[in-house]
């Protein structure tokens, strides 16, 4: 694929483009997104219009851009990320029903949370998830349990690198993080009071593949001071096992916590 001047390559480009859509909730303009994608205009309309061809985006009325049903279509074809989302609504609308709090469904890609799902039954919690959004792994509770039951690079990945804080309870340094990690993989739990809306806590749980690494994590968010664990954890792992049984994955005992008789990863 041809390169840029710049030594960027066309895919890139497209790539990048094309990520300025979900950020704005509305039909954009082509000098708009030869500026939110550092694109010039020239290009930018250029790749539009193959683009447009493909039915990858499509001009409006108004002469703004969206993306195109296409997109859409190539996306949710045999897509992991599409089943899961499918297994989960169910139980997350029983769990919603039941508890009325806010739920999010969210999986780990280059050490940042993508939300997959999000149910809300008011507007009385403070919830920055939007589905398709991201957030920082260390500052969520999806995030941390993820990573306490995820692969070593990735633990290591996330304890190597400089850290935001986000609030006064935004963990940062290495020994806070490798302990909340230790007691989630042995509790099978995180709730995260304030770490990145101080207004909110997020309480997570697993969900689970084959064997004891976590596809996805699912989290329920309450306003600070209504985190009632004793009820809210287990359903939180029923609808977990729940969403685990609908994707066909082999029933197995409760896997909410790390059991004595099974070792620690090397790394923790």
């Amino acid at each position: 694929m041809a390169n840029s001047p710049s030594g960027e390559s066309m895919i890139a480009r497209v790539v990048r483009l094309l990520s300025v859509f979900p950020k704005y909730n509305r039909p954009l303009s082509v000098r708009e997104i030869a500026e939110y994608a550092s694109l010039p205009v020239t290009t930018t309309h250029r790749l539009l219009k193959e683009l447009e061809a493909e039915d990858l985006v499509t001009r409006m009325t108004d002469g703004g851009w969206q993306h195109g049903t296409r997109l859409w279509e190539i996306a949710s074809r045999n897509s992991p990320v599409q089943s899961l989302r499918d297994a989960a609504l169910p139980p997350m609308e029983d769990l919603v029903a039941g508890l009325r709090v806010h739920l999010s469904l969210a999986i780990l890609d280059r050490n940042e949370v993508l939300y997959i799902e999000r149910m809300t039954p008011n507007d009385y919690t403070v919830n920055i998830i939007s589905v398709a959004g991201r957030l920082p792994a260390h500052a969520t509770s999806a995030g941390l349990i993820l990573h306490a039951f995820g692969s070593p690079d990735g633990r290591r990945l996330l304890l190597s690198r400089g850290l935001t804080k986000y609030t006064d309870t935004t963990l940062t340094e290495m020994q806070d993080l490798k302990d909340k990690l230790l007691r989630a993989r042995h509790e099978g739990v995180v709730a995260s009071t304030g770490a990145i809306i101080p207004e909110s806590t997020g309480i997570s749980v697993p969900v689970f593949g084959e064997g004891e690494y976590a596809i996805a994590a699912l989290t329920a968010i309450v306003p600070i001071g209504q985190e009632n664990l004793e009820v809210l954890v287990p359903q939180l792992r029923f609808a977990a096992r729940a969403i685990r049984r609908r994707l066909g994955k082999t029933p197995d005992t409760d896997l909410g916590f790390v059991r004595e008789t099974n070792p620690l990863p090397s790394d923790f």
